[in-house]
């Protein structure tokens, strides 16, 4: 097996094989020259942007291709900084290759690769969460998805006003969905940086047309206070409307947004949309008997830190201390060992990478896949107990133990709303 990122006239074949992989049309009357050629000319997306990211598997001819993964790269948004995150997408096999060790091979080149490139998170969407956790990813945090009656949304007195996004007025409301974007992009771990193909809702916005439909609330001040995309699904045979973006920067921008969407209780019976769990909106739900408002959760993909080092200096921590933490990590032998923490006033003065014969002995022991969720903010303090993590001989879990590392591990609020 021979494994690689792909050259300029494989990029076809990388589609085709995706098709065959998930029974789904690829369009293939263009030469493998055209594919790349378009691709690189008219980039519409972040995969057109850079289109040879991403690594194959080959029989030993080097030729014939069996399994492909994809990588796209975001800058994203951690603990205050902006910092490069991976996303893994299009992971497929061949059915006739399938069970032949393709992908992995394909992760274990990728990860070493991302460490020297400077990536400091990756993250996929799972069709197996045991499957990823072999490559160090795990669980990350949860939305929470809402159904709610239109009937019941409360008829709120709200003094703004909404505009419909379509060609005319693109570019000029294009300035107000990023203010409000960026609400969220600064107050949430992972939320991505957006550059210009993520707004194309924005700028390619033709709701006559595509039948989707992005509204803008303004308060009674004339200032953005959120925006929601729209599109009408059928659900147990009721019209319901299907949120696939929901922004808001205040609790008016909430009820400036949610007023618009009651307006369409006569055509549709309710709206389904998704939030951060951080969000509590219960406060505004009015009803809650008559299952007026449905709510699920669901994990917002699989997170994976790909350089431990770089992701504890930037990390934000409670109040100051020093802890010594040993990560496992089977892909990448720069993260495997201990890493000594030094943090003053919420933020590391020092982490420094111990020597195997340095005779320190590690406050706690975990598997990169564990640690990367904790340090992302998945779970709360209190919950470190039932985590994979090996205290210190001798140490348990009582308050003085769990402050100290709750320091370091604790809920952060997280949000992922791109697809990859």
């Amino acid at each position: 097996m021979i494994v690689r990122k792909i050259r300029p006239e494989e990029l076809k074949r990388t589609k085709e094989l995706f098709a065959a992989a998930f029974d789904v049309s690829y369009d293939n009357d263009k030469t493998p020259e055209e594919v790349y050629e378009a691709a690189c000319r008219s980039p519409r997306g972040r995969e057109d942007a850079r289109p040879l990211e991403k690594y194959a598997a080959f029989e030993d001819d080097d030729r014939t291709m069996t399994s492909c993964i994809s990588v796209l790269h975001y800058p994203v948004q951690f603990d205050g900084s902006h910092v490069e995150m991976a996303g893994v997408g299009e992971v497929s096999s061949l059915p006739q290759y399938r069970r032949k060790g393709g992908v992995r091979a394909c992760f274990e080149a990728l990860l070493p690769d991302l460490y020297h490139e400077g990536v400091v998170f990756s993250c996929l969407y799972p069709f197996s969460t045991s499957y990823y956790r072999k490559f160090g990813y795990e669980m990350n945090a949860q939305s929470c998805i809402y159904e709610w009656k239109l009937a019941h949304i409360p008829q709120w007195n709200t003094k703004g006003h909404c505009m419909l996004v379509d060609s005319e007025n693109a570019l000029r409301l294009l300035p107000d969905v990023q203010r409000i974007y960026g609400v969220w992009q600064e107050r949430y771990n992972f939320m991505v940086c957006n550059e210009e193909w993520e707004y194309c809702f924005v700028t390619e916005a033709n709701p006559y047309k595509t039948l989707e439909y992005t509204y803008v609330y303004y308060g009674n001040d004339g200032i953005p206070a959120g925006f929601v995309t729209f599109h009408k699904e059928i659900a147990d045979g009721e019209r319901i409307l299907a949120a696939t973006k929901l922004v808001f920067a205040d609790p008016m921008g909430f009820q400036g947004l949610f007023s618009l969407i009651k307006g369409f209780a006569s055509d549709y019976s309710a709206v389904r949309f998704s939030l951060p769990e951080e969000l509590e909106i219960e406060p505004f739900l009015g009803e809650l008997s008559f299952d007026a408002c449905r709510r699920s959760r669901r994990n917002i993909g699989m997170v994976r830190i790909v350089n431990v080092e770089r992701a504890l200096m930037l990390a934000r921590y409670k109040g100051s201390g020093e802890l010594c933490i040993d990560v496992r990590d089977g892909q990448i032998e720069e993260n495997d060992g201990m890493f000594h923490i030094t943090f003053e006033n919420g933020r590391a003065t020092r982490v420094k990478k111990l020597r195997e014969n340095s005779g320190e002995q590690p406050d706690l022991t975990l598997p990169v896949s564990e640690f990367s969720r904790l340090l992302a903010g998945a779970y709360k303090t209190e919950t470190l107990p039932f985590c994979n993590v090996s205290l210190r001989d001798g140490a348990g879990w009582d308050e003085e133990t769990l402050a100290s590392i709750g320091q370091i591990f604790y809920k952060k609020p997280c949000w992922l709303m791109e697809g990859f």
